[in-house]
């Protein structure tokens, strides 16, 4: 029985990290790249002609399921059967498919960058504190009366913080024993 006793927070322990460690190493569906993303990117690469069989193929691309390189693979093919239908830096004829692939994923990662950066200065523009308006009371006096209200309740916070700890490390001070001797 004290072998039990002694392994009641060890097993559930060590099953709720094998189960952590499992939902990490396990592959996902949403952790594969779709091919809609792409498909939306090529169209953007697109000239301006209106050819429905280059729309069907870069349409059935977001169906496709795979990593980025392999979806630029089937983009680069899609490209050099139709190279004057997009807008990019290649030679009709004289580029191979490789040279094509590696200007797309050149193109994709550049793409991707602009993506985060614009991510990022949407957050950088949130973090910002906004200006101070002119119509703000800047006296002496309401500066003072501020600053002794904002501790007042920093204090006030603090003590029922300190209260609540005090409680959670002694949750049956004030209790009574069933079994008391």
């Amino acid at each position: 029985m004290s072998f039990f006793r002694s392994h009641i927070i060890k097993v559930p322990l060590l099953l709720l990290i094998i189960t952590g460690i499992t939902f990490v190493a396990w592959p996902r569906e949403d952790r594969k790249q779709t091919g809609e993303s792409v498909s939306a990117w090529l169209m953007g690469l697109r000239a301006d002609t209106d050819n429905p069989e280059v729309q069907n193929k870069i349409y059935s691309l977001r169906g496709e399921q795979g990593d980025i390189p392999g979806l630029l693979r089937k983009a680069s093919a899609i490209v050099g059967e139709h190279q004057d239908d997009f807008t990019l830096p290649v030679d009709e004829g004289s580029d191979t498919s490789d040279d094509i692939y590696n200007t797309l994923l050149l193109k994709w990662t550049l793409f991707q960058q602009e993506a985060l950066a614009d991510t990022l200065t949407v957050v950088e523009r949130q973090v910002q504190v906004p200006p101070a308006s002119e119509k703000e009371d800047k006296s002496l006096r309401s500066q003072v009366t501020s600053s002794i209200q904002f501790i007042i309740g920093a204090y006030s916070r603090l003590s029922d913080a300190i209260d609540y700890i005090r409680m959670i490390l002694r949750p049956l001070i004030g209790g009574i024993s069933i079994n008391a001797p």
